[in-house]
Order: C-alpha cells, then sequence, then structure tokens
C-alpha cells in the first residue's frame, strides 16, 4: 500500500497553500507521534524499503508487480550486519524486489522470516525463475544470496499451495500472559498435524493486537520470541497496548505493517489497525479498494476494537467511523469479521446493517484476565472451503482446568471437535 508517498504529497500541498495565504502548517507526522494511526502508516510504508551500505534497494512489492520503481507495504525490512532480513506480512503470495542503479555489481543476503516452509519461493530475473530450496527443518525462515547487476532488478517471490478446503487460526489479547499463549501455539502445532491428516491444513495464525501489555521492549521481544517457534506464518495488527510508548513505531519496527491484505488460496484477509480506535483517514478513504475481494471467493476483516457498536463498540474514538466501516464491509459483503479487546469469546451472528447481516466474533481469548469465573482461553478456528467459512473454538485450558469451560455460544459457534 503507497500510502507514505500519498501522505507525503497531501503534507506538501497543505504546506504550499498555507504559505501562499501566510499562515503555517507542519506536514503530516514532521514531529512523530505514533499514538496518530496516519503515522503509523507512514512507519509502515517506511519499513517495507531499505538502501544498503552498497546502494541495493530492497523493496516489499505488489504479488503482481513487475517493476521494482513501487513499493507496497506488505512486510518489514530490516538491515543487521550486512544481512537484510525480511519479515513477509502473511501467509499467502509475496514479491521482494532488488535493484541497483549504479557500482559494481555485489552480492547480498536476504534471509526470508514467516514464510510457510511448504511455499514455492524462487528468484526471478527477468522471467528466468530459479527456485530456493525449501528449509529441511520445516522452520518458516530461508537464506537467499543474491548476486544484484545495476540496472537488473531481481525478484524473490513466493506462493503457497491451495489445498481444497484449509483453516486459519484467530486470536487476540495476549498481554500479561505470554505463558498461556506458549500453550496456545503448542496446541496450534498439533492442529497443524491434525490438519495435514484430514486434509485441511492450517495455514496462518491471525493475532488482532494487543500482543504486550504496555509496550515495553522486553514484552515486544518476548512475543516475537514465541513467534519465531510458531507452526504457520502469523499475521498481526496492533492494539491499544502495543502503542502505549508513541515516541516510535516499536509495533511497525518489531512486525511490519498494521494495515495490509493478505490473500492466500481463495481467501482475501483484510488487516486494519484500530490500536487508537480508529483506523488511519488514508486507509478509511481505501476501504472499497482493500473490500474489492477480486477472485477470492471469501473475506474476513481482522481488527482490534470491534466495530459493532452494541455491547463491543467501547475504545472507538467515534462510534461513526465504525459505523462507516461496518457499512463498506456490508457493501463488500465481507464473511466474517473478527475482533479482541474484549477479553472474552463473543459471537454476534446477526448485525443488522442496512438491509444487509454481518457476522462478528470477538476472540480475546489469547490470556489477558478476563474476570470473575472460568476464563475461556484459545482461539477461533475457521475452516474454509466451497461453501460458507466455518467457525469453532478451540479450547486451550489454563492449568488446573480440564475443560470444555461452558456452553456453545450460539448456533454457529460451539467448542471444535
Amino acid at each position: 500500500m503507497k500510502l507514505a508517498q500519498v501522505s507525503g504529497l497531501v503534507g506538501l500541498g497543505a504546506l504550499a497553500s498555507a504559505l501562499v495565504w501566510g499562515a503555517c502548517a507542519v506536514p503530516e507526522c514532521t514531529n512523530p507521534d505514533y499514538s496518530d494511526p496516519e503515522c503509523r502508516v507512514v512507519a509502515e510504508n517506511e519499513h517495507a524499503r531499505l538502501r544498503t551500505p552498497s546502494s541495493i534497494e530492497v523493496r516489499f512489492q505488489d504479488p503482481a508487480a513487475a517493476s521494482a520503481a513501487t513499493w507496497d507495504a506488505r512486510g518489514r525490512l530490516e538491515l543487521e550486519e550486512g544481512v537484510v532480513h525480511a519479515r513477509v506480512a502473511g501467509p499467502g503470495r509475496f514479491a521482494i524486489s532488488l535493484e541497483s542503479e549504479d557500482g559494481a555489481p555485489d552480492m547480498v543476503t536476504l534471509e526470508l522470516d514467516n514464510v510457510d516452509p511448504s511455499a514455492d519461493v524462487w528468484i526471478d530475473r527477468a522471467g528466468v525463475e530459479t527456485p530456493v530450496l525449501a528449509p529441511a527443518d520445516q522452520s518458516l525462515r530461508r537464506s537467499i544470496e543474491l548476486s544484484i547487476t545495476p540496472g537488473e532488478p531481481v525478484f524473490v517471490r513466493g506462493r503457497r499451495g491451495c489445498p481444497e478446503h484449509y483453516r486459519v487460526a484467530f486470536v487476540s489479547d495476549i498481554q500479561t500472559n505470554p505463558a498461556q499463549f506458549e500453550r496456545i501455539l503448542e496446541q496450534l502445532e498439533q492442529e497443524r498435524e491434525e490438519g495435514e491428516i484430514v486434509g485441511q491444513p492450517l495455514v496462518a495464525l491471525v493475532i488482532a493486537g494487543d500482543l504486550t501489555e504496555s509496550s515495553r521492549d522486553d514484552e515486544f521481544d518476548l512475543v516475537e520470541g514465541l513467534l519465531r517457534n510458531a507452526p504457520v506464518p502469523v499475521v498481526v495488527t496492533p492494539g491499544n497496548h502495543d502503542i502505549y510508548r508513541p515516541r516510535h513505531p516499536h509495533f511497525n519496527r518489531r512486525f511490519g505493517p498494521g494495515n495490509h491484505v493478505v490473500q492466500v488460496c481463495d481467501l482475501r484477509l483484510v488487516m486494519l489497525d484500530t490500536g487508537s480506535g480508529a483506523i488511519a483517514r488514508s486507509v478509511e478513504a481505501r476501504l472499497p479498494e482493500l473490500f474489492d475481494r477480486g477472485d477470492a471467493r471469501h473475506m474476513i476483516i481482522a481488527m482490534h476494537h470491534p466495530p459493532y457498536a452494541g455491547l463491543t463498540g467501547a475504545g472507538w474514538s467515534r462510534e461513526d467511523r465504525a459505523q462507516r466501516l461496518l457499512a463498506e464491509a456490508a457493501i463488500a459483503d465481507v464473511d466474517l469479521i473478527v475482533a479482541g479487546h474484549a477479553h472474552a469469546l463473543r459471537d454476534f451472528p446477526a448485525i443488522g446493517v442496512g438491509d444487509a447481516t454481518l457476522r462478528q466474533v470477538i476472540a480475546g481469548t489469547g490470556g489477558a484476565y478476563q474476570g470473575l469465573g472460568e476464563p475461556r482461553f484459545g482461539y477461533l478456528r475457521v475452516t474454509v472451503g466451497d461453501a460458507e467459512p466455518q467457525t469453532c473454538f478451540v479450547e486451550t485450558p489454563s492449568p488446573g482446568f480440564s475443560g470444555p469451560q461452558g456452553q456453545g455460544l450460539s448456533d454457529r459457534l460451539d467448542y471444535c471437535p
């Protein structure tokens, strides 16, 4: 999503207008406050490209891109000790371009992270494709050595195979209980193995915000370390607890974009950053584009703050903006909205929006304190196939509970068998 360029152009235009009329204006995020969602849009774009000391430009791209002149915020790039680390934002198709305009030919090491071990990854030089071997240890990481010739862009592309049926896990609100979240990851490893046996592979874990309690570095370090051992690629967006230290874009530095689209097989997964209780205006203006499913059969939206006002709207800075999001989702006939923020499991199977209905599930069950009574820890499993996506809840009890802990919440959501 090329939103940084748009934001910059708007800021310069506003500045020029102010000079004409003798007023004063400051371009967007000149003095960054990353509690502002627009500043986080700028940050996620900045972290989607970098230039090495030898002037090799590395950029995340739209998977269909053929030119290295653009970029798209679909991952995070970081240079460390001469190695380019690229965290792909999701499990679907991806593309990274590398280009040098001048100088001598050079070598670069590209370390890919968050890539499904079963995915096909290849190097694309002017249409000539060279496959990259899958990791022998089934990890989510791959290392690629690339030679870069000035004036000859190189792409690294990836794509996961598409089974007839597959599963996606959703959870939110880890916060003060990463030990419980680690149990959830262990359960997901069993889910991955079981899914392969029954022909419904687990393709992604989606975390809808509040990975931390106070946005501290040690909290991010801990969760980031846990996710390195996740059995499948992890898709994340921030919650309000992930942006408490607004002087720096801590979340974006770790995980990349909070606003992005993942298309895996025939599912379009739209991630929206509502960490500030609202999405950025530049993203809000693009909702019809983001919700355009194209050739995808199914579409799911994930965000931290639930947009449905009935019992769950707390946290939005303005309720009318949540309603605007629901209206666009209804127009796009979105299959499911998944959120967190409320530390509970809740199913709203028929939200009326005009003459349409939407379904919303809150899965704030990643470990955060849920109040008195028996907590429900675990994740929402969504099984995608030919028909409407099917949902159920996988319980991951805390020590001392055997589960299941209660009854199904509606005729459409129950405990997974």
